[in-house]
């Protein structure tokens, strides 16, 4: 089969078919710059050489780009390439003078040159979606390869392909990014939702300018029994609620469903957690059971998602995570907690290397659906005591967390109740336990702390404001 230009990937050639390419737009694009050097700038708002399916079509966009960033003040014309080109030993790659020089012959207008490009960049990621569609073939006859982990990482390049991130990234200036930045600077002072997520928390959202921010990968840690769950739980459950109505997806693999339900329940209804578990109501018009009826139905209305199967495979949170988002448009992942994740790694690998490519995993997920993923951790036995505040080190199995996170908690207290320092609730019972909250790492932000108050009752968290602690 002949080519109808100088470069044609011959292999690329399947069953007969050549893949998806316009060979007139390809050239009505380039004989424009030709034409208007104006219309580089309009192409490439919109596709990159890696576009175009002619190896030629691909070293002269590239030529043009780099012509112009080497001598941004000079005229891109028929003559000025030719020459740059013969500079650079690619004319013949190119296409020579003559298949240069006719590019312009059908060109009326430069207009239309950023249509013709959309319709380069749209056959450019047909043809990659079926190159994927090639590998994903091949490596579902792998045996050796486990199915879900292949799906998993199909669907993270279908991902990238969507959002025009795959295999060919395009270079991206940054005066784009600067734009972008200027238009949520202007629609924040307007008053318009920065995309940030509140939590509940007014201390917590003030240090972190506005709440949890998309793309970013949380870490809220703690000893045991120290209330990282609740702490986690409560930020749910000021999220789900009005007037916020967050769309959440809870990943519990330490609690079950029930009991993630009884404690949203407990402090929604405040309502002891413990009367809830042992159903210590006298009959059904006690007043408790009625809060937890008032409750149920507040909760019944909100888009929480929960996931309570145990030890998920990363590849299995990662799929629901997707699914998740694509289908209900959830806008925080929260999972509890990042030791009990099957990392799907060969059973002799240490356990600091299983979380650090589960904290990897888990940091480019938030990037990838750009949402806040927060996981809560443990921390080792020297966070231990009044005295001893944790620090970033701290965090049990891996220093990989604290490099992938770009921001985290501690939860710290003593273990043991002192009556003395209790400070009292939003009903003046003195019932909540004063735990000071660490913002040890803040990419960016500031670090700092503060307390809220922990109400062992409710397995729950409470802004307080009483003297002394804020």
């Amino acid at each position: 089969m002949e080519t109808l230009y100088p470069g044609v990937l011959m292999d690329d050639i399947r069953q007969g078919r050549t893949l998806p390419h316009n060979e007139d737009a390809e050239r009505a694009v380039l004989g424009a710059i030709l034409i208007n050097a104006n219309s580089l700038q309009t192409a490439m708002e919109h596709i990159s050489p890696s576009d175009f399916y002619h190896t030629g079509h691909r070293c002269l966009f590239a030529a043009f780009i780099a012509y112009s960033d080497s001598a941004p003040l000079k005229t891109l014309d028929q003559l000025s390439i030719i020459q740059f080109l013969k500079s650079r030993n690619q004319l013949d790659e190119c296409g020579g003078i003559s298949y240069i020089t006719g590019l312009t012959e059908n060109v009326s207008t430069t207009a239309s040159v950023g249509v013709h490009a959309q319709i380069i960049r749209s056959l450019s990621l047909r043809r990659q979606f079926i190159q994927l569609a090639n590998e994903f073939s091949i490596a579902g006859y792998d045996d050796s390869q486990e199915i879900i982990k292949l799906i998993d990482e199909s669907e993270t390049r279908l991902s990238r392909l969507a959002q025009g991130t795959n295999i060919d990234n395009k270079d991206v200036s940054i005066g784009t990014y600067v734009s972008q930045a200027l238009v949520n600077l202007r629609e924040r002072m307007e008053g318009k939702d920065s995309g940030n997520l509140q939590t509940g928390f007014d201390r917590l959202d003030q240090l972190t300018d506005g709440g949890f921010h998309p793309t970013d990968f949380i870490i809220i840690a703690a000893r045991p029994s120290i209330g990282k769950t609740a702490f986690a739980i409560s930020i749910i459950q000021n999220m789900i609620r009005a007037p916020q109505n967050y769309k959440i997806a809870f990943f519990s693999l330490e609690m079950s469903g029930i009991q993630v339900s009884q404690r949203l329940l407990s402090g929604v209804s405040r309502v002891p957690l413990k009367v809830i578990r042992n159903a210590s109501f006298p009959n059904q018009r006690d007043p408790n059971f009625n809060h937890i009826i008032t409750a149920a139905q507040r909760l019944f209305d909100t888009k929480l998602f929960i996931l309570d199967t145990p030890n998920m495979k990363l590849s299995e949170i990662r799929a629901s995570a997707r699914r998740l988002k694509r289908e209900q448009g959830v806008q925080a992942i929260f999972i509890d907690y990042i030791g009990l994740i099957d990392a799907e790694m060969p059973a002799a690998s240490k356990k600091f290397e299983q979380v650090s490519e589960i904290s990897k995993a888990l940091k480019s997920l938030a990037r990838e659906l750009e949402i806040p993923v927060v996981v809560l951790c443990q921390v080792t036995r020297e966070a231990e005591g009044e005295k001893n505040e944790p620090q970033l080190n701290n965090l049990r199995d891996s220093g990989a967390i604290e490099q992938d996170a770009d921001m985290v908690m501690f939860l710290h207290r003593n273990r043991k109740i002192d009556t003395d320092k209790l400070v009292r609730d939003s009903k003046g019972d003195a019932s909540l336990q004063p735990t000071k909250i660490i913002v040890a790492k803040q990419r960016n932000g500031e670090t700092g702390e503060f307390y809220l108050g922990f109400k062992p009752a409710t397995a729950s968290f409470e802004n307080i404001s009483a003297e002394g602690w804020n």
